[in-house]
């Protein structure tokens, strides 16, 4: 049923808005690093939620293309909406649909999108922006009613705005890019808005949120962008169009800073950049421990086309793919064609070496906007969960898979598996769209099958998880996260996230030995080892394949090559008894400190807690 009492208030005269240098005093912000380096740049505020944007001055000969992009993202919304409300769908309550049916009547509302024209007109600015000053104007109208029906309507509206907001991601991108030396500040960036972001010269990003282990400050360290998190109400105190230096290796951020304290910095940028972009000595050979002992280095990756430098760096395939970064919010699943030209494409790059493609590791709500908000999504129906309750396009994910093997060194990796029967029920299916393809005469490979092990279910079963699988991926950062029950992103519980806990190390292990017990190789990818001291740790574990982001590979390599695994096992051994993550770490500073004083400082050792 619609909504009958729907309103939309009269808009106030819109002014035009200015972004000036904040002229007061150098600021010191002191932050969490998650990313090294250093840099200095102007900020550029990020705003946005699903869709992340930022503020763009146009010239006058872009603005007939805005206005173009604008029109296309309201007619894609329409057409969202009137799907999702149609019988066809046939998946929502008559609740749900009246909502979304009140939200089709603001888009059509013709006085939104003029008002948005103007401001883009008149102002000169990118649609995002335009939208974000409209809707800022008619939702403090909102809160003005006296009627609390029609003033809680604004809820609504910022749907609307939102939902515009996702469809300029899909309708025709404007060819404008980020300013040169920019300093990305926000409250949150996603690892979508990273990637589109990279094209540019991005030099930093700075967060209120977000920990070492989320995927944006892993992607951060694969693209050697200084990174810092932890800074409550930034966009309050950072203004685009600031001089900010961001030091990454000492947790700080300086907003405005005095001529001398730029003087001090340039010097450790300007290093930073050059050996961020210099002619490293690349290895040659394998790599071996000094006692001899072979290790495998591979590479973790989002985007194809960085194998290359990967490869140079030491990497020997690609051990890890993340295949849901092909999955647009805006746009839904990929289609079979383009999911198989991507694996293609990166199993080309990686040649003998291989990959390994996880499959999409999503939760209920990327994919669906009418489900109930789940309380607790890292619980909920995500990643293999939600792979096998949406069967259709998981298949046509598997098929996709199939058909990039064929001729090539590609791998399917399961994320998040919890039980020997997730395991079985994807082996038949890849068994039947083999059958399938068989039948309709089309060419596939025959992909070996991965389990990612992440919670402590998996740990537990890893033997039997074996016997199942050609090879195991241990991915350290949510098996942390599930088995201390410490969110990995939530600043507040960072003390309880302990890498070294001596559940963490037990578990390792478990792993590794019933990868040996069967006799397949067991890949820890996770941050853990791109890390040169828990790398040593994983050796001493008895790990022999280890997957990182591109970063890492010449400071693992170096550590590696520089020492036994002997002395790795010894000190590992001297851990066994350890109690608690402190005493753990006490005896990893004593061991290194007395064995590879040469390779860790006492600074890159775990600090005292």
């Amino acid at each position: 049923m619609l909504i009958a009492n729907y309103y939309l208030p009269k808009m106030i005269t819109l002014k035009r808005q200015s972004f000036q240098t904040n002229e007061n005093g150098e600021v010191k912000l002191q932050a969490r690093a998650v990313s090294r380096g250093v840099a200095i740049g102007r900020v550029v505020c990020l705003h946005g939620e699903k869709r992340q944007f930022y503020r763009i001055v146009l010239s006058q000969s872009q603005i007939k293309q805005e206005l173009k992009r604008c029109r296309a993202s309201v007619r894609l919304a329409k057409g969202q909406l009137r799907k999702i409300v149609s019988q066809k769908t046939g998946n929502i309550s008559p609740t749900q649909a009246a909502i979304f049916e009140t939200h089709l009547l603001i888009l059509e509302d013709s006085s939104l999108l003029s008002k948005i024209e103007t401001v883009i007109k008149q102002q000169l600015v990118n649609t995002e922006w335009a939208i974000k000053v409209v809707a800022e104007h008619y939702l403090s109208v909102y809160r003005d009613i006296d009627d609390e029906h029609l003033r809680e309507r604004y809820i609504d509206f910022q749907d609307v705005t939102e939902r515009l907001l996702c469809a300029l991601g899909t309708s025709e991108n404007s060819d404008v890019r980020l300013d040169e030396n920019s300093v990305i500040v926000a409250s949150e960036i996603k690892p979508s808005t990273l990637i589109e972001l990279s094209r540019s010269n991005v030099k930093a990003i700075v967060a209120e949120n977000g920990g070492w282990t989320s995927h944006t400050f892993i992607l951060a360290r694969e693209l050697s962008m200084p990174a810092l998190t932890g800074l409550k109400g930034i966009l309050r105190q950072a203004q685009t169009g600031d001089i900010a230096i961001v030091d990454g290796f000492h947790g700080q951020l300086i907003l405005r800073p005095k001529d001398e304290t730029v003087k001090k910095y340039k010097a450790a940028a300007k290093q930073f950049q050059q050996v961020k972009i210099g002619n490293p000595d690349y290895p040659k050979g394998k790599l071996q421990t000094l006692d001899g002992r072979s290790i495998a280095i591979c590479v973790n990756l989002d985007i194809a086309k960085d194998y290359k430098q990967a490869k140079q760096l030491g990497a020997q395939g690609i051990g890890l793919f993340r295949s849901e970064y092909l999955f647009n919010q805006n746009q839904g699943y990929p289609s079979e064609s383009v999911q198989a030209e991507v694996y293609r494409e990166i199993a080309n790059l990686a040649g003998t070496d291989g990959v390994k493609v996880r499959t999409f590791d999503l939760t209920l709500e990327q994919i669906d906007e009418t489900a109930e908000r789940e309380k607790n999504p890292a619980l909920g129906l995500r990643a293999i969960r939600l792979s096998l309750s949406h069967e259709k396009q998981f298949r046509t994910q598997i098929r996709a898979l199939l058909k990039a093997s064929f001729e090539n060194n590609l791998d399917i990796v399961l994320p998040m598996i919890s039980d020997v029967s997730e395991i079985l029920e994807t082996k038949q299916i890849i068994r039947e769209e083999k059958a399938k393809l068989s039948r309709r005469k089309i060419s596939f490979g025959d992909p070996k099958i991965g389990a990612m092990i992440e919670v402590p279910a998996a740990v537990w079963m890893a033997d039997k998880i074996a016997r199942e699988v050609d090879f195991l991926s241990l991915g350290t950062n949510d098996l942390v996260q599930y088995l201390l029950a410490a969110d990995r992103d939530n600043a507040s519980v960072a003390d309880w996230f302990r890498t070294l806990h001596p559940a963490v190390l037990q578990a390792v292990k478990k792993v590794i030995e019933a990868a040996e017990k069967s006799g397949i190789p067991a890949i820890i990818c996770g941050e853990m080892a791109g890390s040169p001291v828990y790398a040593a740790i994983l050796i001493g574990l008895g790990a022999t394949d280890l997957s990182m982001n591109i970063a890492s590979i010449p400071r693992v390599w170096r550590v590696v090559s520089n020492i036994a695994f002997e002395e790795a096992s010894e000190i590992v051994k001297g851990l066994e008894n350890c109690k608690t993550a402190g005493e753990v770490e006490a005896l990893v500073r004593t061991g290194f400190s007395a064995k590879w004083a040469h390779l860790f400082p006492p600074e890159s050792l775990p600090s005292n807690n």
